[in-house]
């Protein structure tokens, strides 16, 4: 039994007649016909019997509509892993550096709800060039786009404020003026904010600086649950801390900030994926921003 021959069999089923049949399947009626007279004579048994209104299954017929329709989903089920297999799509995300951590369960949610989905997220300081040289599919950046063919759509806005060793004499306060950090010689923050505080504090008439300047916001952390300062630290990230032996307090009035924006090309063409996960980016933000 030939694949084409149970397709033929299994639309006369559905169809209820030749004729019907045949215009569905785009064949002649003599051309049907002879087709399952060779299937009948394979089977040596009548598949149908004819009668006026069309035709009906035989006993055997209906065994064979029975595992006729089983085998045709196994096809369809195999074609689709098949598929599946083959057309895994490949994102690439590019990120500012200084929002990795932040945003890391939100790329982590996205891959166990899309597994097809080959997540390549790379660090990337110029967004915005990285899409325009095709590059990266999609960017999330704190630096403004001036090129008219990306779109920019605001996520988030970080704030900074101040880590400390519960043991630290200010760590009773709930927050101090950010020209209070003056004060303090023992500032510590990731290299990637050093440009942002620097102008902040130039603003404030004096120049802030860092006693130790890392990449690693977990070392910052374990510095300072070591006693060793105070760290400078996006608030996002010091949220879900869980250490009764550290605490958190907030910088007044002017507070160092920056907006994270979404950034794609503005094409008609942006494939499912690249679109899901924009959708999805912006619904797990405003969750984990509202609590």
């Amino acid at each position: 039994m030939e694949l084409r021959q149970l397709e033929y069999f299994l639309q006369i089923c559905k169809s209820g007649s030749l004729s019907k049949a045949k215009e569905h399947l785009g064949v002649t009626q003599p051309t049907l016909s002879q087709q399952i007279r060779v299937l009948e004579d394979e089977y040596n048994i009548p598949l149908f019997n004819r009668v006026s209104r069309g035709v009906e299954l035989t006993e055997a017929g209906k065994i064979l509509l029975n595992k006729g329709n089983a085998i045709m989903n196994l096809l369809e089920e195999a074609r689709n892993k098949i598929f599946d297999h083959v057309t895994k799509e490949t994102l690439t995300i590019g990120c500012c550096p200084a929002e990795m951590e932040y945003l890391a369960p939100t790329f982590l949610a996205f891959h166990q709800k899309h597994p097809n989905a080959q997540l390549k997220i790379i660090e990337a300081e110029d967004v915005e060039l990285k899409l325009l040289e095709h590059g990266v599919d999609i960017g999330i950046t704190s630096k403004p786009i001036s090129d008219r063919s990306v779109v920019a759509t605001h996520l988030y806005r970080q704030e900074m404020a101040l880590l400390l060793h519960a043991s630290h004499p200010i760590a009773n306060k709930a927050s101090i003026p950010f020209r209070a950090l003056k004060q303090l010689n023992s500032i510590m923050f990731r290299g990637q904010y050093k440009s942002l505080i620097e102008m902040h504090g130039f603003s404030c008439g004096f120049t802030l600086e860092s006693m130790i300047e890392t990449t690693s916001t977990s070392l910052l952390i374990h510095w300072v649950q070591q006693g060793h300062g105070a760290a400078l630290l996006p608030n996002s990230l010091l949220r879900n801390l869980n250490d009764n032996s550290l605490r958190i307090v907030r910088i007044e009035g002017q507070v160092p900030s920056w907006d994270i924006s979404l950034a794609h090309l503005n094409s008609m063409t942006m494939r499912s994926t690249a679109q899901a996960f924009i959708q999805e980016m912006n619904q797990c933000v405003r969750v984990a921003e509202t609590g």
